[in-house]
C-alpha cells in the first residue's frame, strides 16, 4: 500500500520534470553565469585571506616597534642615570687621594636591571649593534677601572681622566643616537596613532 501511495504521489512530479524547459541547462549562458560566481566566490576569499594576512603582519610590525621603542628608552633612561652617578663618583671620590677603605664604601651602586633583562629579551638582537657594543664596552671599562682604582694600580689623576673620557664618549655620542634612534620609532609609531610619549606625559617626565 505505501509503494502505490509513493507511485501515485511521485507521477505529478515526473510529469512536471517531463514538461520542464531544460533549454537553460544546455546554454552556454548558463555555464559561463555559474563559473563566474565560483570565480568570484574564490577570489572573494582569496582576496579575504591576503587582507587578514596583511592585517596580522602590520599588527606585528607595529607590536614589534612599541616593544623595542620602550626597551630602547628604558636602557637610555638606565644609562643616563649610571653617567651621572659616576659623574658625581668621579667627582667626590675617584679623582681624589683617598684611601682604599674610603674608595671602596663609596663604591658607586649603578644600576643594570634593564641591561641584564635586556639578555632574556629576543627583542634586544633587533637594537642597532652600535649600541650594545658601546654601552657594553662602557660598563666593562667602568668596573675595570674602579677595581684598579681600588686597588691603587691606577693613580687618581690616570683613572679619572680615563673615567672622564668614557662618560663624554656616553653623554656626547652613544645616548644622543639612542635617543634619535627611540624618536625615530616613536615617530614611525605615531603614523599608526600608535602615540608612544603618552606615557611619558602619565609618568610626568
Amino acid at each position: 500500500m505505501p509503494m502505490k501511495v509513493l507511485s501515485v504521489l511521485s507521477r505529478p512530479v515526473k510529469e512536471k520534470l517531463a514538461h520542464a524547459d531544460h533549454r537553460d541547462l544546455t546554454s552556454s549562458g548558463f555555464w559561463i553565469g555559474h563559473l563566474l560566481m565560483i570565480a568570484a566566490t574564490i577570489a572573494g576569499v582569496y582576496l579575504a585571506a591576503q587582507a587578514g594576512l596583511q592585517q596580522a603582519i602590520l599588527f606585528d610590525d607595529i607590536t614589534s616597534k612599541e616593544t623595542n621603542y620602550y626597551l630602547r628608552q628604558s636602557l637610555y633612561d638606565e644609562v643616563n642615570t649610571n653617567v651621572k652617578i659616576l659623574r658625581k663618583y668621579n667627582e667626590e671620590y675617584f679623582a681624589r687621594g683617598i684611601s682604599v677603605q674610603e674608595l671602596k664604601q663609596n663604591n658607586p651602586k649603578i644600576g643594570r636591571y634593564v641591561w641584564e633583562t635586556m639578555k632574556y629579551s629576543p627583542n634586544t638582537l633587533e637594537t642597532p649593534s652600535y649600541f650594545l657594543t658601546e654601552i657594553q664596552n662602557f660598563y666593562r671599562t667602568v668596573d675595570d677601572l674602579i677595581e684598579k682604582r681600588e686597588k691603587f694600580t691606577y693613580g687618581p689623576s690616570y683613572a679619572t681622566k680615563l673615567l672622564t673620557e668614557q662618560l663624554d664618549n656616553m653623554e656626547k655620542n652613544v645616548l644622543p643616537k639612542l635617543a634619535e634612534n627611540g624618536n625615530r620609532l616613536a615617530a614611525e609609531l605615531l603614523v599608526y596613532n600608535v602615540d608612544v610619549h603618552e606615557d611619558k606625559e602619565v609618568a610626568g617626565e
